[in-house]
């Protein structure tokens, strides 16, 4: 019976053990023995912290003395079996100076440069090029452009392709050791730069790929249906996983976007966020390396100040995510209707009274737990012409027939035919929403833009008739017709009621709770090849329109994943009370420092130089 009881004893442990990941790449570990006595790759001591609190120590960047030798780079490969990659500009292959010089590539990258699918397989480049600096542009194919236009600079060092817990393990080990700036990336979508950083250790989780559903999973008061997914799938994997389990899942909405990380941790809309919340409020157990470089099981009841905080917190901020366990839901469908109308088929005024018609029915379109996505945008006459408006909305009714879709958008186009705007809707359709992302890898479409995002709350449109929804209303007109900005917005209502257990528990932005719009405005000048004063001059021109929205929604705040990297005081834009709070975990599960993230969470105690004021990262990051 003793020996029964040991075995017994045995086996639970090894369960509790196999438990504690979620894919086989996770059970490859770091050990002791692969350290051995290299100091390089030792974990984090917390009682024996000597990073200076000074400020102006920097992180060590490639120039600098105490860089890596090669030999130490060399040896660090060969405990990664060989998966460091050197970072290199996506554009070097087009320089004839540069070694990796090839015409053939190079005509590749022109016909793909703006295919957010060319550069998810980059190890190095993110979408945004002018976010890294613009330091090695693409030279147009009759362009006599030297060796010397191309640097290097705005991409990190080296890449760790990772593929296993042990890979990000030493990758975080190795940086934290040697001092280096440290960024994280996926698919490289992302609006701050966030996963950008000149001179850097990147880890690239790209290929952290692997799904599994969970027909019945519980954990705590959670039980139900839920799926296994690994930090480097996207929206396009998801969608293929939809159909082949008849299952609906959260995801972003651009096809390449990736499903996990950033977009988990700066919360995640979609469009379902009406009706089952947020990305954030779907997670019941993450998987994390930490910047000791452990690899920790993370939910409400274990590490539970991650728990709280890499979920809306903000990502490459308290650790690296490896995977997560996330609901499922039962197949959807939507009902959906398109609306357009535009001059100069209408008078200016007629435009207008459509643009405050359709926002009056916002607060229904939430109440209904729908999702409306809008544009207006505008064109500049030429000759004797005026300026020129047009909107767009694409809305979706999850769990609507197409009998009950049209009712509900009669009171809308009613209202819409009264100020002289008839026809300007399409007839209702239903689809399963795991048909509305598509499964091939299409790609989304770059341009090179700043743009920066407000979130509107609700009591700012539950009354047309009020003072604060003309002047809301008036603040988005005047950021079009004066500053001549791409208006685009998202109705949507991530209630603490649709997010359900365990989401109300989260470090979402509070003003999302409230909120029934995040509405962008986006500069269409370009920032990439601009010179760095009228990068400033474009941006400044943009925040005296945006604070316009802010005069108009005092204590709200703005979506972290889609906003400005110059947001003024970013703390309570994109983190709200929570700030605080979330700061505290941050200095105690990172004392090293390591994790950088701009706008991130202990990010203003950096600046980075040699970026002529601009928040590219291409600089050497330094304490401030």
């Amino acid at each position: 019976m003793r020996y029964l009881s040991v075995f017994f004893l045995i086996c639970v442990l090894y369960l509790r053990e196999a438990a504690s990941y979620n894919f086989p790449y996770e059970s490859v570990q770091l050990t002791g023995a692969d350290i051995g006595t290299n100091k390089d790759l030792t974990f984090g001591d917390p009682e024996s912290i000597t990073t200076s609190k000074a400020s102006g120590v920097c992180k060590t960047y490639p120039e600098d003395a105490s860089w890596p030798s090669d030999s130490r780079w060399v040896s660090f490969n060969e405990s990664l079996g060989g998966a460091l990659i050197q970072g290199v500009p996506t554009a070097a292959v087009c320089y004839q100076g540069w070694p990796g010089f090839d015409a053939t590539r190079c005509a590749t990258a022109r016909t793909n440069w703006l295919n957010s699918a060319f550069f998810m397989e980059d190890p190095a480049s993110i979408m945004e090029p002018w976010l890294q600096g613009d330091r090695c542009p693409l030279p147009s194919a009759n362009s006599s452009l030297n060796v010397m236009s191309c640097s290097s600079a705005g991409v990190p060092a080296f890449v760790v392709n990772a593929t296993t817990v042990k890979h990000v393990q030493l990758a975080v080990n190795f940086a934290r050791n040697n001092n280096l700036r440290l960024t994280i990336k996926n698919s490289g979508h992302d609006f701050s730069g966030r996963s950008a950083g000149g001179g850097a250790l990147s880890i690239w989780t790209h290929y952290l790929k692997a799904f599994e559903y969970l027909p019945s999973f519980s954990i705590g008061e959670y039980h139900g249906q839920a799926a296994r997914v690994g930090a480097g799938l996207q929206t396009y994997d998801l969608s293929s996983y939809m159909r082949q389990y008849n299952i609906t899942l959260i995801t972003p909405g651009g096809n390449t976007v990736g499903a996990i990380g950033g977009y988990l941790q700066g919360g995640g809309h979609s469009g379902l966020t009406s009706y089952y919340g947020m990305m954030s409020d779907q997670v019941l157990s993450l998987e994390v390396v930490t910047a000791d470089g452990k690899f920790l099981h993370v939910d409400m009841n274990e590490n539970e100040d991650l728990w709280y905080a890499m979920r809306g917190g903000g990502g490459s901020t308290y650790g690296v995510l490896i995977s997560a366990i996330i609901k499922a839901h039962s197949p959807i469908s939507s009902a959906s209707a398109s609306i357009n109308f535009s001059m100069p088929k209408l008078s200016e005024n007629a435009f207008w009274e459509g643009i405050r018609v359709y926002h009056a029915h916002i607060v229904r379109l939430c109440d209904a737990k729908g999702f409306g996505f809008n544009y207006i945008r505008t064109a500049v006459g030429t000759g004797n012409s005026s300026r020129t408006y047009s909107f767009t909305t694409s809305i979706s009714l999850p769990g609507m027939s197409r009998q009950e879709g049209t009712a509900f958008m009669a009171p809308l186009l009613s209202d819409l035919k009264l100020v002289g705007i008839a026809s300007a809707a399409s007839s209702v359709t239903t689809s399963s929403f795991a048909t509305i992302s598509p499964a091939a890898v299409m790609g989304d479409t770059i341009q090179t833009r700043h743009l920066s995002s407000r979130l509107f709350p609700r009591e700012n449109f539950e009354d047309p008739t009020s003072d604060i929804f003309n002047r809301s209303v008036q603040a988005i007109k005047d950021s079009v017709v004066q500053g001549g900005y791409l208006f685009h917005s998202i109705n949507h209502c991530p209630t603490l009621e649709a997010a359900g257990y365990p989401g109300t528990n989260s470090a979402l932005v509070p003003a999302y709770r409230k909120a029934v719009m995040h509405a962008s405005a986006y500069d269409e000048q370009p920032y990439d090849n601009v010179p760095p004063a009228q990068q400033v001059a474009y941006h400044s021109r943009l925040n005296e329109y945006m604070q316009k929205w802010r005069d108009v929604t005092p204590g709200s705040g703005s979506y972290m994943n889609e906003a400005d990297v110059d947001e003024p005081d970013f703390q309570t834009s994109f983190y709200g009370s929570n700030y605080p709070k979330l700061l505290q975990i941050k200095k105690k599960r990172d004392p090293w420092r390591l994790f950088y993230a701009t706008t991130g969470v202990g990010s203003e105690d950096w600046k980075l130089q040699g970026t002529d004021g601009l928040s590219t990262q291409d600089g050497k990051l330094c304490r401030v």
